[in-house]
This record gives structure tokens, C-alpha cells and sequence, in this order.
């Protein structure tokens, strides 16, 4: 078969966004609150970076993954992703979301997770 330059190249764009959008954030829809790590990393696959991780005032560990993720086709040919981050707290997932959205908030919606947590505990 002889094939063209152009269809060539058609061809190579189409596999590129094929496959580029299956990393979009519809993969967000396959998680909820309280699966595991390792259920996160079977439904959505695994972080592209651990944030940190530390333990807080109740002793529980705390950590934060990175998933860079794209909301459209569109973004991921160019290659302008958003980044999402996963709150996990004894490996339970707790909290996510765009990174930073809840840098204002982010002490009192702490304050009240824990605590609740606290008083829960005899």
C-alpha cells in the first residue's frame, strides 16, 4: 500500500487524541469518598506525584496525591492539563478536588472533619 504524507499524519493525530483522552477527568467519576488507595489506583490509575504526607494533631496519616488530568480533548492536545488532588487519611479517601480549592477554607474544613472525628472515638 502507498500511503500519503497527509493521511499519515491524519492518521497519527487521531491515535494521539484517542488516546490522550482517555486520561480526562471522566476517570473522576469512578471515584467516591472512603474507598481505599488501592481501589483509587484501580479505578483511575496511579497518581502522578504524592503531594506529602504527615501525620496530624489526632496522630492519623494524612496524604495528598496529584493527578494531572485534562477536562477536554482539546486540552490534552495542547497539553493543558488540571491538576487534582486526593486527600487520603489512614489510607481512606477523604477529600478531593482541583488542587488548591480549598486553600481558604482548608483549616476549618479540617478542624471539623477531625474533631468529628474525635468525638466519635470513646
Amino acid at each position: 500500500m502507498n500511503y500519503s504524507p497527509k493521511k499519515s499524519l491524519l492518521y497519527i493525530l487521531l491515535c494521539i487524541i484517542f488516546f490522550v483522552s482517555c486520561a480526562t477527568t471522566g476517570k473522576l467519576s469512578k471515584i467516591r469518598l472512603e474507598m481505599t488507595k488501592p481501589e483509587v489506583q484501580s479505578s483511575i490509575g496511579n497518581p502522578a506525584v504524592v503531594r506529602g504526607s504527615m501525620r496530624n494533631k489526632y496522630n492519623e496519616v494524612i496524604e495528598v496525591w496529584e493527578y494531572r488530568l485534562f477536562k477536554t480533548d482539546n486540552d490534552a492536545f495542547f497539553d493543558r492539563p488540571t491538576y487534582y488532588w486526593l486527600y487520603f487519611c489512614e489510607d481512606e479517601l477523604v477529600q478531593w478536588g482541583e488542587a488548591g480549592d480549598w486553600e481558604k477554607e482548608a483549616d476549618r474544613v479540617y478542624d471539623i472533619r477531625f474533631k468529628n472525628t474525635q468525638e466519635l472515638q470513646p
